[in-house]
């Protein structure tokens, strides 16, 4: 599918605004409906970090990482932008790219 290039086929394409928490929802539940790993790369926390860290995903909670150096903190946080949609439409020209 190509990106529209005007308001027209913007509203044809069936586009609909969400909320940051939101889009990473339906993205991670597509994920997992795939059987794709959320957070790929992170080693021995499969039974304790990375299920809550999913459960907050999916029940759109905000989260804090603590811990120690070398805990796959920054590991994680990169991959949640795994999680965003690929592109968001915006104004050319506008100051603020928003949606």
């Amino acid at each position: 599918m190509t990106q529209p290039r005007n308001l027209g086929e913007l509203k044809k394409s069936g586009w609909v605004s969400r909320p940051v928490k939101e889009e990473m929802r339906q993205n991670a539940v597509a994920l997992i409906a795939a059987g794709d790993p959320l957070f790929d790369g992170v080693v021995g926390y499969e039974n304790t970090v990375l299920p809550q860290l999913e459960n907050a995903v999916l029940a759109g909670h905000d989260v804090i990482f603590l811990g120690e150096r070398g805990q796959a903190k920054t590991r994680m946080i990169r991959s949640l932008v795994n999680l965003l949609d690929e592109w968001m439409p915006y104004v050319e020209g506008s100051e603020i790219y928003d949606d």
